[in-house]
């Protein structure tokens, strides 16, 4: 049973392997027609940057066509051994249907688990470099602009640029609220720097409202203590696409304590679970059907891939995410119901399937 299992992981690999690269190519070249060549033209790209650019991409289309090549690969490489009475030879043996989906369906959950990882460290990194690339975050490393914060102590922050490099700040407003979120004082200053929970206010004016009148009292140097960690800041305002799952866990959890919404920061964390484990929703789903199909040839497999595709993302996916979002559903249960759905209809297919 050891050689047969190697066999078929062996199989299923290379066609797995096969899939993604046939799918990823060619969605890189419709993509890089439909969009990517305009966006290029626009931001007077080099063509090194160019050429680099499409590269930081290909691993987030590795992860969205990751299921439906798991999909074609599980009706391929199993539709081929049935052609090749591959499979009848097998139970002839006495190995039933359900011991065959075995290796693969162990070896789905596997690369799915890999999925996950692989979106959380590498598609995050690449993101965030194609997005410095392209100049939609013209900023250095390090250096972000126009950060609005709300803090626990019910104060709201507006920064014009921040250096986490040099933990200097330029431009900033600080507003204090009062229980009903009236604004009772107001901090500008010039320029600011921070050490230990302390920050360095200079070249600044502090405005009270008190009686129904505004106090000014301007100042050279003020220090205000101020829990937050400025880098908490800059991640509130950062494309939650270019945040490993830590950050973006830490963020949530922050905000949870500040009483912000976090709706649809729960609904990206969870996404980016649910989506790559469908590679073992995709396989638990294609294994009974080449039983059904497996003899019409690879075009029938082709067309099946499409379909369920379709069905699962532009469909399934599109629907509950936008119910999470917008309240309607809790971001646990939009992000996974699909994949439910999916591996409930994919279990009764192997029950009902002949052993």
């Amino acid at each position: 049973m050891k050689v047969i299992d190697k066999y078929l992981i062996r199989e299923f690999i290379k066609s797995f392997l096969a899939c993604l690269g046939f799918f990823t190519a060619l969605l890189l070249v419709v993509r890089f027609g439909e969009k990517e060549v305009g966006t290029f033209i626009a931001k007077r790209m080099s063509l090194i940057s160019s050429i680099e650019s499409l590269f930081l991409q290909v691993p987030g289309y590795v992860i969205q066509i990751a299921p439906p090549s798991m999909l074609f690969a599980t009706f391929f490489s199993l539709g081929r051994m049935t052609q090749n009475n591959e499979i009848t030879a097998m139970r002839t043996c006495g190995i039933s249907l359900y011991r065959i989906f075995l290796p693969i369906f162990l070896l789905a959950f596997l690369i799915a688990i890999v999925m996950i990882a692989f979106n959380d460290q590498v598609v995050t990194r690449a993101t965030k470099r194609d997005i410095e690339l392209k100049g939609l975050n013209p900023e250095a490393p390090g250096i972000s602009r126009n950060i609005v914060f709300i803090s626990s102590e019910n104060r709201v922050f507006y920064i014009d640029t921040i250096n986490l490099n040099n933990s200097n700040m330029q431009r900033l407003t600080i507003y204090d609220l009062d229980a009903n979120y009236d604004v009772k004082s107001q901090i500008d200053a010039k320029e600011a720097s921070w050490t230990d929970g302390i920050w360095h206010l200079k070249n600044g004016i502090v405005r009270t409202y008190k009686d129904g009148i505004w106090q000014e009292n301007p100042f050279n140097i003020k220090d205000i203590i101020v829990q937050e960690d400025p880098e908490i800041m800059v991640k509130s305002s950062q494309a939650k696409e270019t945040m490993p799952l830590k950050e973006l866990s830490k963020l949530i959890n922050y905000k949870k304590r500040t009483g912000q919404v976090v709706r649809k920061d729960l609904v990206s964390f969870h996404s980016r679970l649910s989506f790559p484990y469908a590679c073992f929703v995709m396989a638990m789903l294609g294994s009974p059907l080449f039983v059904m199909f497996g003899k019409s040839g690879a075009a029938v497999g082709f067309l099946l891939t499409m379909f369920i595709s379709f069905v699962y993302w532009g469909v399934a996916i599109a629907i509950f995410e936008a119910l999470g979002n917008n309240g309607v559903l809790h971001p646990i249960i939009s992000c996974w119901s699909a994949n439910i759905i999916f591996m409930i209809v994919g279990a009764v297919f192997v029950y009902k399937v002949k052993k």
